[in-house]
Formats: C-alpha cells, structure tokens, sequence
C-alpha cells in the first residue's frame, strides 16, 4: 500500500511515520524510571542492580549501533527500522513476564538493541527525505516524538503506580513498536540509499513521490551510484576533524547528564524530599517542559541555527546544575530541586539532545554517513551506559549536590570547548563530500 495526494502530504505522512521511532524510543528508555521504585521494592534491588535495569538498554543500544549503521547502508533504512520495530516489541513483553531480576535485565538489554537501531535509522532515514531549509525541523521531530515517548511513560507511570502494576508499565510499550512495524509498509525507502546502491529509476520515483531531489534536497542533481565505504574509508573520506567533531559531540551530550536526569526523575525528586507519588507528578512536569522546549526547538533549529543552540543549551545546563548544587549545599531541595530540574532538562531539549541527531546528518558526505552515524551513535550510547551506571553511585558518595557540581563542570568544559571547534551546517544540503574544513569564526 502507498501513500497517496501531494509529494508535501506524502513527505508529511512518511515523516510522522518514521518519528513513531522516536515515541518508541522515548517509551522504552524512560518507562523505567516509574517502574524502578516498584521493581526494587519487590526484588530489593542494590544502588547498583538499578543502575544496571537502567542501562541494561543502553549496553544493548551501543553494541547494536556499531552494525545498524552497516545494515542499514546494505539492506536499506526502512528494513533496519521494520526489524528494530519488531525486537523492541519481543524485548517488551520479554520485561513484562520477567520472574526475576536476570529475566528482567535480559528483556531490557534486548529492548536496548533495537532502540540502538531505531535512535540512529530514524533521524538519518528523515535527513535523507527532507528539503535543506526543512531538515532542522523535520530530523527534531523525531526528537518531539521522543520527548512525548517520555511524557507518557511517565503519565502511565502515575496512573499505575498506586497498583503496584509496573509490568504493564512495560507491557504497554508495544503499541507504539507494533504502529511503528505496519507504517513502513506505507513510506518510500530514501531515495539517497536507492541512489547510492545504483537504483537510479526507483530513487527518481521515490523522490517525486516524496517532491525532493535525488541527492537530498531541491535542487541537488542526481548522481551516479556512490557505493558505502568501510569505517576506516568512511573515516579517511569524511576527514579527521569532522569524525572527532562527531564522536566528541555524541559523547559529552551524556556526560552533562540530561539523560540520568531523565532516567532518575522519579528517584531524583523523592530523594530531594517529595514522596514517591510527588516525585511522579514531578517528573511529569519535567517531561512537560521536555516537549514544550523540544516544539520550541522545531520551530526554531532551521531559524537559529545548531551552533547557537547547542552552546547555548549547554551553558544554562552549567548554571543550573551548580543551582541544584547550591541548593542540595544549602538544605533548599524538594520544590526548588524539581524546578532547577526541569530548567536543566528544558536547555538540554532546546541545546544538544535536539542538535546532536542534525548536526552528525549533515557533516558526513553520503557514502561515509551510514558508517559514521552509527559510530557516533554508538560512542552516543556508550556513553550513556557509563553515566547511568554510575549515577546511583556518585550520589551514594558524592550526594545529589557534589554529583550535578561534577555535571556542571564537565557541561561548561563542553560549551567552552564546542564555542571553539564546532562550525555552524544550517541549510546545508547533503552531499558526497564533507563540509570545508573552515574557521569557526566563519562558520555562520
């Protein structure tokens, strides 16, 4: 079956089909910060068993990254993402039946391996179909979906937890899997990948269907079959700068610690004083403040452009962790902890959580992009792992205060640095060759 009426519409339907990924995605990694509490009154889960159910997803999605990207460059996007779809769903009723603590960890490190697909397929499957002037917008979409993936697991979280039932909490992750699964018989494959493996025709027709040019965008001539590369090609053919760019942009998104604040919302909250109901509603308010920024960002990503938004991001991501600092520091925690939260998680929306997924779209010439996408993403999620492994720990011996003062020292290191070494890509169409290699000073 395809989709039907104006190469826009059609565009419009295949983007919001593919940002399911994202719902997914924002479903799978957040629901277990309502269902941890009750998991670990019911095993007596030790500081570190919690870190390892939350990250248990995070390993998976490292180890997948590395190969989606391989997959995806030989068997197309759609197939990489149909397929992560489907072990997604397997991975959730797998966490639902757990009898046990293992049994648990098993189905969320497979829930892990697709998510670690669907976060690098879908943003470049997106960039691949979408206009330059348009491609901020359209690639964040995936990351709306995300936020509102967070939202409601943490609104499913609320209106189960006075039932003890967090294994529906998990159960009903598959909705979104299973709508994900029957959309990609609706969407064309990206007309660049088709284009790229020598299906001149099918590429021509895909990207009238979908009103772009075969190279991307308006206006890109098309372009004999440009064959994938290996990584150390893709790498040679990129160009040092740009991979180091990406890998340290992939990996200091993490080590602010947005994520483990979205992960620990719950825990967070309950430990600066409100109770484990309160620290619910509060990190529904957190994932309210998640969606507001990241609409905020869509419409503004194309405007503004990624440099601004990312340093930006990051340095009021700084100030706020040294204000949950002050506060933990000066016995102001509870309603001023959750308030600082949401500030922080709000900047990390608008900044590098958002900026991120474009930003490494658009700096890899098309035969190194799958390959190098999936390594940064990769080193993205490795990076997670590491963190949100660790925060329980930190907090344990450092408390909430001296573990976000670690946190803000490495965000401001990170902005100061990205102000330096990161040009601005705003508009720029996908091509075969890599950025020039220009000053920042002349990047905009």
């Amino acid at each position: 079956m395809r989709p039907t009426g104006s190469p826009a519409a059609t565009r419009t339907l295949t983007v919001c089909v593919a940002s399911v990924g994202g719902l997914l995605f924002g479903y799978g990694t957040g629901v277990i910060a309502g269902a941890l509490p009750l998991v670990t009154a019911e095993y007596g889960l030790s500081s570190w068993v919690q870190g390892a159910a939350v990250s248990a997803a995070l390993l998976g999605a490292a180890l997948t990254a590395p190969s989606s990207g391989r997959l995806a460059d030989r068997f197309g996007r759609l197939p990489v993402i149909g397929a992560a779809a489907a072990v997604y769903a397997a991975g959730t009723l797998a966490s639902a039946a757990a009898i046990g603590t293992g049994s648990l960890l098993a189905g969320r490190f497979l829930v892990g391996l697709s998510l670690g697909a669907t976060s690098f397929a879908v943003p470049l499957y997106i960039s691949e179909i979408a206009p330059p002037a348009r491609r901020g917008a359209l690639v964040t979409l995936n990351q709306l979906m995300i936020t509102i993936g967070l939202l409601l697991s943490y609104v499913v979280a609320y209106a189960l937890e006075p039932a003890g039932a967090w294994r529906w909490m998990m159960a009903l992750g598959i909705a979104p899997a299973l709508l994900l699964l029957g959309g990609m018989f609706l969407v064309p494959e990206s007309p660049d990948w088709l284009r790229s493996r020598g299906h001149g025709e099918r590429a021509a027709l895909a990207a009238a269907r979908l009103g772009i040019g075969t190279g991307g965008g308006p206006g890109v001539p098309a372009q004999g079959p440009v064959r994938a590369t290996g990584l150390r090609l893709a790498c040679a053919r990129a160009g040092r700068r740009w991979v180091a760019l990406g890998l340290a942009i992939a990996v200091l998104v993490h080590l602010t610690g947005l994520n483990t604040a979205i992960y620990y919302a719950p825990t967070i909250l309950a430990s600066s004083g409100l109770t484990s109901a309160g620290g619910i509603v509060g990190s529904i308010l957190v994932g309210l403040c998640n969606v507001a920024a990241t609409v905020v960002t869509v419409l503004c990503l194309d405007r503004w452009g990624r440099r601004p938004l990312m340093i930006g991001g990051l340095a009021v991501m700084a100030l706020t962790a040294l204000g949950i600092t002050a506060a933990g520091l000066l016995g102001h925690e509870g309603a001023v902890t959750a308030l600082l939260l949401c500030v922080f998680i709000t900047a990390g929306a608008v900044g590098p959580a958002a900026v991120f997924w474009v930003y490494i779209s658009e700096i890899y010439p098309s035969e190194a992009r799958g390959a190098l996408m999936s390594l940064a993403t990769a080193a993205h999620w490795a990076a997670d792992f590491v963190v949100a492994t660790t925060f329980l720990p930190l907090v344990q011996h450092l408390s909430l205060a001296g573990t976000f003062a670690l946190y803000a020292a490495v965000t401001g290191a990170s902005a100061l640095g990205l102000a330096r070494w990161m040009p601005e890509t705003r508009g720029r169409p996908l091509t075969t060759t890599a950025p020039p290699a220009i000053p920042v000073r002349h990047a905009d």
